[in-house]
């Protein structure tokens, strides 16, 4: 057989495709080939998993109604499933309640020692799973562990660590996750006032701290304020009006505005007024909604003058607020024109 040098250019070519070919036919059969070994190793895994857990479940079910003693379902646990039964146990309690939770926890209790030591090894996947479990499963004992979780390079990590310290058993560590709450912009406000509203009433006073201090940016402080209003906390409003009189960013605003229309009261009408004004319409329309809330009849000529808002959001905040005050006659008639104003009383009226 001629070599490569002696063919010519078409032979050349024609040569270069052959073994071009025979390469990928050998790669898309190693490929292939690998394919159905991780299929068979992950299926094999599977089965490992549902075969445990079969075991497992029934016995966990009658430890759970006293009819046998948690050292079986420990008998059962092999040296090298640990792991396996964390995550078994985490599924359960989610679903369970009172001294349920604490059964499970205390079967999981011998089985984290090992995670509390290595929690910090591996991807941020890993960590977060690692810290999530012992959030549900071991939180006492383990604090140290979320404190030093909080200052993970990943931000799952950090945000894992943050929902497991933020909890009505102990609100007191709230504190440590509001001093890195700017961390978190990336993530919903919502979500991070939900979580921290779920640490219960005991933390509003380290809320309306950091919503007063002016060093904390505005968009932190904002998170702070919504998760305030789900506390439904009275004695915000006072720090929510001092607010509204000293800031001038609008979500942060908007998130005061809210606090006051939940549980402010009538002498915190005049901090409303001056942000009727203000150039952002969102800020006009809670700003009227608050005032509706802490508002009498003597509010009746902001309502009127706020119909002819520009936005038609204020103008339906304005028309909410005269149904509120009783002022059902003057709309009927408003309805009667022709103009904007007209069709967004008519659309109250409906409501």
């Amino acid at each position: 057989m001629p070599s490569l040098l002696q063919m010519n250019w078409d032979d050349r070519i024609f040569a270069v495709l052959v073994a071009t070919a025979a390469a990928l036919l050998v790669m898309a059969v190693g490929l292939t080939l690998l394919a159905l070994f991780l299929r068979w190793r992950n299926d094999r895994v599977a089965g490992i998993w549902a075969a445990l857990e079969a075991r497992w479940e029934p016995i966990l079910l009658d430890v759970l109604v006293e009819e046998r003693p948690p050292e079986e379902l420990q008998a059962a646990v092999g040296p090298g499933d640990s792991l396996r039964f964390l995550a078994f146990l985490l599924r359960f309690v989610r679903r369970l309640t009172g001294s349920e939770v604490d059964v499970v926890r205390d079967l999981a209790r011998p089985h984290l020692d090992w995670l509390a030591r290595e929690w910090d090894r591996g991807s941020a996947e890993r960590r977060a799973r690692a810290v999530q479990t012992l959030g549900m499963l071991g939180f006492d004992g383990n604090e140290l562990v979320f404190l030093a979780a909080l200052d993970d390079p990943s931000p799952l990590v950090s945000i894992v660590a943050a929902q497991a310290l933020a909890e009505p058993d102990h609100p007191h560590h709230v504190v440590e996750v509001l001093q890195r709450l700017d961390r978190y912009q990336d993530w919903h406000p919502a979500f991070l006032s939900g979580m921290l509203a779920d640490a219960g009433s005991g933390v509003t006073p380290l809320l309306r701290d950091y919503l007063a201090d002016e060093e904390h940016d505005a968009w932190s402080r904002a998170v702070a304020a919504k998760a305030l209003e789900q506390l439904r906390d009275p004695e915000a409003a006072d720090v929510a009006a001092a607010v509204l009189g000293t800031n001038a960013d609008p979500d942060l605003l908007v998130a005061c505005l809210r606090i006051v229309g939940a549980v402010g009261e009538r002498r915190h009408r005049a901090v409303l007024l001056p942000l009727l004004d203000f150039p952002h319409f969102p800020v006009r329309s809670h700003a009227l909604k608050a005032l509706r809330a802490v508002g009498d009849d003597a509010d009746e000529s902001v309502f009127l003058r706020a119909l002819d808002d520009p936005s038609p959001w204020v103008a339906l905040e304005a028309a909410r607020g005269l149904r509120a005050l009783g002022a059902g006659e003057i709309l009927e008639d408003l309805a009667l024109g022709g103009d904007e104003r007209a069709l967004t009383v008519r659309q109250v009226i409906a409501e």
